[in-house]
């Protein structure tokens, strides 16, 4: 296995990273004593919870799925582009909170 200097890996106790196999990989490569679930960590989370406070503030609830899947979808476009590239660019920094806090809250 190659060695990747700096970097940080993060496991998310996903079925296929549980597998005897894969059990392997940690032990060679530095892994943070925390749980790799935290919302903070992961930009999709902040997506999701950008369209889940838009699809609250709706006229009107969806009833159906392809009602849901249309407004999640006008939801995700509306979402600025801005906003998309800050989730990215602040990665490094939520990931320093976060060791610094020893995985605990960071506040993002």
């Amino acid at each position: 296995m190659n060695s990747i200097q700096g970097s940080v890996f993060r496991q998310d106790n996903a079925c296929p990273h549980t597998a005897v196999v894969t059990q392997h990989v940690p032990q060679s490569v530095d892994m943070p004593p925390w749980s790799a679930r935290s919302s903070d960590l992961s930009p999709i989370e902040h997506v999701w919870d950008i369209i889940g406070r838009q699809l609250q503030r709706h006229p009107q609830p969806a009833l159906t799925v392809p009602v849901l899947t249309d407004q999640v979808q006008q939801a995700l476009n509306s979402i600025p582009q801005i906003d998309i590239r800050h989730l990215y660019d602040t990665r490094h920094a939520r990931l320093h909170a976060c060791i610094q806090n020893f995985g605990g809250y960071i506040g993002y």
